[in-house]
C-alpha cells in the first residue's frame, strides 16, 4: 500500500512540475503566435484585417510574416520588451527590403494596440489566438 501512495506522489509531483514549467513558458513570451485583427487608416478608409504568425526570440527579436494585403508580407524588423510591453514591427512585402509599414504599440494581456504609419497611418488592434 505504501509503494502505492509513493508511486502515486511521485506521478503527482512530477506532473506539477511539467506544468509549472510550460506556464513559466508561456508568461515568458506573450508575443509568439497567431495574431488578428485590424488596420484602421486614417483617411475613413475601410479598415484592412490583417493576420500575423509572429515569433519573439525571448530576449528583444521578433520575426515573422502576415497576409491581409494584395501581397504576403514579413517583419523586416521588430522589437518587443516584456517587462514594458512596448512592441515595434517593421512590415513590407515578402522578398524585398523596403520597410512599407511600422506599427509601434503595446502588448497588454493578448492585445496589441497602437499607431501604424509609413504609406498610410493610422490605429491597429490585434489580438493572439488562444
Amino acid at each position: 500500500m505504501t509503494r502505492r501512495v509513493f508511486i502515486t506522489a511521485c506521478c503527482v509531483l512530477l506532473s506539477a512540475i511539467s506544468m509549472f514549467a510550460q506556464s513559466r513558458g508561456a508568461t515568458r513570451d506573450p508575443l509568439t503566435g497567431t495574431w488578428t485583427g485590424e488596420l484602421v487608416p486614417e483617411n475613413g478608409s475601410d479598415p484592412i484585417s490583417i493576420t500575423m504568425e509572429l515569433k519573439f526570440d525571448r530576449k528583444r527579436e521578433v520575426s515573422g510574416t502576415f497576409s491581409g494585403f494584395p501581397s504576403p508580407g514579413e517583419v523586416k524588423a521588430g522589437t518587443f520588451d516584456p517587462k514594458t510591453g512596448a512592441l515595434r514591427l517593421e512590415l513590407g512585402k515578402q522578398g524585398e527590403s523596403a520597410v512599407l509599414l511600422i506599427l509601434e504599440g503595446t502588448i497588454i494581456k493578448g492585445t496589441a494596440t497602437g499607431r501604424f504609419t509609413g504609406e498610410r497611418t493610422g490605429e491597429f488592434k490585434l489580438t493572439k489566438k488562444p
